[in-house]
């Protein structure tokens, strides 16, 4: 999944993407070397996590944009979603308005039905164990 098309839709936000995709590459570079020792360690861990980019403009698209682009094994997302009640606009987040938007990403049928078309298992970290 490239950089370029969250930039082209988000272009008044370009420095907050470009950064947030330097801190994803970072952590998938210090996550490869982890990863390993959790494993030799036994500890299950997804092979993949996604998310960081799009911290902030995770939308159904996307989030369609990801799933096209899972590889084969067992992919973490990173999502925020809620909804924006008084509690949450106290906590002085940034993500008030992107936490429904990334709910309703996250429930609307569209991408069910994507999920199931690519033969995608939804799982929680209890099912991780056994994968």
């Amino acid at each position: 999944m490239g950089l370029g098309p969250l930039l082209r839709r988000h272009p008044d936000a370009r420095i907050a993407v470009v950064k947030q995709y330097l801190r994803a590459r970072a952590l998938a570079l210090l996550g490869m070397d982890r990863r390993e020792q959790l494993r030799k360690a036994g500890i299950a861990c997804p092979g993949y996590f996604y998310g960081v980019t799009q911290t902030g403009f995770l939308d159904g698209a996307e989030l369609e944009a990801i799933l096209w682009d899972l590889p084969e094994g067992t992919s973490e997302l990173m999502c925020h979603p809620g909804r924006a009640d008084g509690a949450l606009r106290e906590t002085g987040t940034r993500l008030v308005a992107q936490r429904v938007r990334e709910l309703e990403a996250l429930t609307r049928p569209e991408t069910r039905n994507l999920v199931t078309a690519l033969g995608i298992q939804l799982i929680n970290y209890r099912g991780l164990a056994k994968v």
